[in-house]
C-alpha cells in the first residue's frame, strides 16, 4: 500500500488536518457526534465508524492507526467521529450503533455495562492515567488522610472519583459521607487547593499530568493507577458496539488488534506519536510524549482470560464501595462486558 502523505491531493488526509486544526484551538462542536473526513483508501477497504476526542488520553491511539495504516493494514476504512457530550454521548453512540468502536475508560464503562449497555471490551491500551494531587507539606500524604477532607472531580461520575472512592473505603473512609466532593475543571485544581477549597483532587490524563507539572514543588502524587495492585492493570480498554462485535465479528477483530498495535507503537515511539496526537489535541506534542512515556504499556494486548480477570478485579472494586449492586457478581459481570474474539 502506499504511504500516504500530506502533500498528495488525492488522500484526505489534509482535509482531516485542517479539521484536527480547528479541534486544537477549540471549534465549537455541537453535542453529540460530529463527522470527520474519511482516510477513504478505497472499496477494498471495509468501512467502520470510529469515535474519538482530542481530550481523552486513551483516544490518542485512534489517530495514530489512522495514520500509521493500522486500520488499513487490517483491511479496514476508519470513518472518524468526534463525540463532545461526554460519556453518555460516548455511551449512546457506541450502544446505538452510530459508531462501531473507540477507547474508554473501564472504571467508568462498568456500570452502564451492569445496567445492560450494548458494549462490549475487546482489548486494552494502556494503564496508570489517574492520578490524585495535594499539596506539598500538607497533612494530605496518603488516602487515609483524606478523611473528612474536599476533594475535587471534574464530574461526579468520572472514573477518577470511582478510583479514589474505593481507595477510600480500602481505607477506612466512607467515600459517601466522610470526605466532600467538589467539582471543578481538571485546569482549576491547583487554584482551589490553594485557595483552601478542596485539600486533594483526582483526574486523568493529560489534564492531571499537566497540573502536575504546571505547579512542580507546589503539588505532589499521593496516589493513582501506577500504585498497589493497579500498577499491573490496564485501565482503558477497547470498547465495541454489540451488535457490531456480533455481526461484524472479523472486522471487530481487526479494529481491536489495529488499535492494540497502535497503542503499543505510540510506547515504543513517543515522540512521533506525540506530534500526531497533537493535531487532534489542545496540548502540546512535548508534553502527550511525557505522559506517554509514564503509562504503562505492558498492558497492550487483545482480550482473552486477562482482559477478564482484570475488568473483574475492577468490578469486585466497584461493587464493595457501591457503585454496582452488592448482588452482582463481579466475574459474571467481566465475562458479560467483554467479547472474546481471539479465541
Amino acid at each position: 500500500m502506499t504511504q500516504p502523505t500530506a502533500k498528495s491531493p488525492s488522500i484526505s488526509r489534509r482535509t482531516l488536518l485542517r479539521g484536527a486544526s480547528a479541534l486544537a484551538v477549540g471549534a465549537p462542536f455541537a453535542y453529540g457526534l460530529v463527522p470527520v473526513p474519511s482516510f477513504a483508501q478505497g472499496s477494498k477497504f471495509r468501512k467502520i465508524n470510529v469515535g474519538w476526542t482530542g481530550s481523552s488520553i486513551c483516544h490518542n491511539a485512534i489517530p495514530v492507526a489512522v495514520h500509521k495504516e493500522f486500520f488499513q493494514k487490517h483491511g479496514l476504512e476508519p470513518d472518524l467521529l468526534s463525540f463532545s457530550g461526554g460519556n453518555d454521548a460516548v455511551l449512546e453512540a457506541l450502544s446505538s450503533g452510530k459508531i462501531d468502536t473507540t477507547a474508554g475508560f473501564i472504571l467508568r464503562l462498568l456500570k452502564p455495562l451492569e445496567q445492560g449497555a450494548n458494549i462490549r471490551f475487546t482489548g486494552s491500551v494502556h494503564g496508570g492515567c489517574i492520578r490524585v494531587v495535594a499539596a506539598e507539606g500538607t497533612p494530605e500524604v496518603d488516602y487515609a488522610s483524606l478523611k473528612g477532607k474536599s476533594i475535587g472531580v471534574t464530574s461526579l461520575g468520572s472514573p477518577g472519583k470511582n478510583f479514589l472512592s474505593v481507595q477510600l473505603h480500602k481505607a477506612g473512609i466512607n467515600p459517601q459521607n466522610e470526605v466532600e466532593w467538589r467539582v471543578y475543571p481538571v485546569d482549576l485544581f491547583a487554584e482551589a487547593i490553594r485557595k483552601g477549597e478542596i485539600q486533594a483532587a483526582v483526574d486523568a490524563d493529560p489534564g492531571t499530568f499537566l497540573v502536575l507539572k504546571n505547579n512542580a514543588g507546589y503539588l505532589k502524587e499521593i496516589g493513582g493507577l501506577q500504585t498497589g495492585i493497579y500498577s499491573g492493570l490496564s485501565c482503558c480498554g477497547v470498547v465495541v458496539s454489540k451488535v457490531f462485535g456480533e455481526t461484524r465479528r472479523e472486522d471487530a477483530t481487526a479494529a481491536t488488534r489495529a488499535l492494540t498495535e497502535a497503542a503499543q507503537w505510540m510506547s515504543e515511539n513517543p515522540d512521533e506519536a506525540s506530534q500526531i496526537a497533537q493535531k487532534y489535541s489542545p496540548h502540546p506534542a512535548a508534553l502527550l510524549a511525557e505522559v506517554i512515556r509514564s503509562h504503562r504499556h505492558d498492558v497492550n494486548y487483545n482480550g482473552g482470560k486477562r482482559l477478564v480477570d482484570e475488568i473483574a478485579i475492577y468490578a469486585s472494586d466497584l461493587r464493595d464501595v457501591g457503585i454496582i449492586r452488592k448482588r452482582t457478581d463481579p466475574v459474571d459481570l467481566a465475562k458479560r462486558a467483554t467479547l472474546e474474539l481471539f479465541a
